[in-house]
């Protein structure tokens, strides 16, 4: 059972990264359902190993699938929350957008806590080896490439009042789905 909640995630990822390298958007659509069936999936999972337990306790097996239902929400719910979490405070820090802070959630209900953290971390190392790739080979070729995309709002190229060490400076924003894969496949691995 465990290859299909990866499966799920591979689904959910794919997706998402079709979205994201088209639109720089990942639509809530996908991740509420993602969200969702990654509850469920959880739920199925824990009620039938219970019910097919080879030692069956001695309560009834309504209470005992109910029971399995609620930690296998409890697993979905820790995994998204930790998704959610860490993507969150990246989003704060404006290194993502707000649908990839939904998108860790719902890959959470997926894969769980721990993988979810590892994947989070993976993919923000991608992303960083992305970024000094994208240094190294200059910003015009990323840009011919459509890796890069302008910000549109920092066209302004605004400067901190205290130094105005932002000016002239404009912001490269790329998919980040562009290393999450390459996170999740780590994960996957280690």
């Amino acid at each position: 059972m465990m290859y299909l909640g990866a499966a799920g995630a591979a689904i959910l990822l794919t997706a998402a990264f079709v979205s994201d390298i088209r639109t720089m958007r990942i639509p809530n659509r996908l991740n509420f359902a993602a969200l969702a069936a990654g509850g469920l999936f959880h739920m199925a999972e824990r009620v039938w190993s219970r019910l097919n337990d080879a030692a069956p306790d001695a309560r009834p097996w309504l209470l005992a699938a109910l029971e399995a239902a609620g930690q296998g929400l409890l697993t979905a719910c820790a995994g998204a929350g930790a998704g959610f979490a860490l993507m969150l405070l990246l989003h704060r820090l404006g290194a993502v957008g707000g649908g990839d802070v939904k998108l860790f959630a719902a890959l959470g209900s997926w894969i769980g806590a721990r993988e979810t953290i590892d994947c989070a971390i993976y993919a923000v190392l991608a992303a960083g080896a992305y970024g000094l790739l994208c240094l190294m080979i200059g910003r015009h070729r990323a840009v011919r490439w459509n890796l890069l995309r302008e910000d549109e709002a920092a066209d302004g190229a605004e400067s901190s009042p205290e130094t105005g060490r932002n000016a002239g400076v404009r912001k490269c924003r790329f998919p980040f789905m562009i290393a999450v894969i390459p996170g999740a496949i780590a994960a996957w691995l280690w």
